[in-house]
C-alpha cells in the first residue's frame, strides 16, 4: 500500500477542483468532505445490501452492467457497455474523501499507523467507521483521522477486498474525476 502515492493523486485532484471551485473567502470546505465521505459510506453500504433484514437478497452487487456513452473521431456517437463492481467503485470514493480529508488537514503521515487485520462483523464494521468519522468531525485531531483510516481499513479487509484492487480501482476513478473536470462537471 503507497499512501504516499495516493495521497498526491488526490491531492493533485483537489487542486484542480479548487481552481474550477474556487472557496469563497473564508470558506471551511472540511465539513463538506465529512459529508461527503458519510454520503459515500452510505452509499457503499447500500451495495454491500447486509443489513437489508426485508430483503429476499442481502448479496453484495459487486457485478453490474454500464452504459458508456461516447463520440468517435467523425463525430457520431456510440454506446458500448463495460462491466464495473458498483460495491468497489463506492469504496473507492470513500477512500477519494478520506484522501482529501489527510490532505485538507495535512494529517498524511500515516508511516505509523497499525496494520491490524482482524476478522470482523461487517455491519459492525460500518458502524464503527461511522462512529470515527464522527469522532474526528468533532475533535480533526490526527489521530482520530488515523483511527478513521485504520477503519476504512478493516471495514474494506471484511468485504474481501485486497489492497492492490482498492489502489488499482482508486487510480482509474481518478482519472475518471479528472475527465468530469474537463466536462465542466
Amino acid at each position: 500500500m503507497n499512501l504516499t502515492k495516493l495521497f498526491e493523486a488526490q491531492r493533485v485532484l483537489d487542486e484542480r477542483i479548487e481552481q474550477e471551485h474556487p472557496r469563497t473567502e473564508g470558506e471551511n470546505r472540511l465539513p463538506q468532505k465529512i459529508l461527503a465521505l458519510q454520503v459515500e459510506l452510505g452509499e457503499m453500504a447500500n451495495e454491500w445490501r447486509g443489513f437489508k433484514f426485508w430483503s429476499q437478497n442481502r448479496n453484495p452487487v459487486t457485478k453490474s452492467i454500464r452504459p458508456i456513452f461516447g463520440t468517435n473521431v467523425d463525430g457520431t456517437q456510440f454506446q458500448d457497455f463495460k462491466e464495473c463492481n458498483p460495491l468497489l467503485e463506492e469504496t473507492v470514493d470513500v477512500l477519494h474523501f478520506i484522501l482529501s480529508i489527510g490532505n485538507e488537514t495535512g494529517f498524511t503521515d500515516l508511516s505509523q499507523m497499525e496494520e491490524i487485520w482482524t476478522d470482523g462483523d461487517t455491519l459492525r464494521r460500518f458502524s464503527d467507521l461511522y462512529y470515527r468519522i464522527a469522532l474526528f468531525e468533532s475533535n480533526e485531531l490526527e489521530d482520530y483521522y488515523r483511527e478513521m483510516f485504520r477503519h476504512f481499513l478493516l471495514l474494506t479487509h471484511s468485504l474481501g477486498f485486497s489492497w492492490e484492487e482498492i489502489e488499482t480501482a482508486y487510480y482509474e476513478k481518478n482519472k475518471i474525476n479528472h475527465e468530469r473536470q474537463d466536462g465542466g462537471y
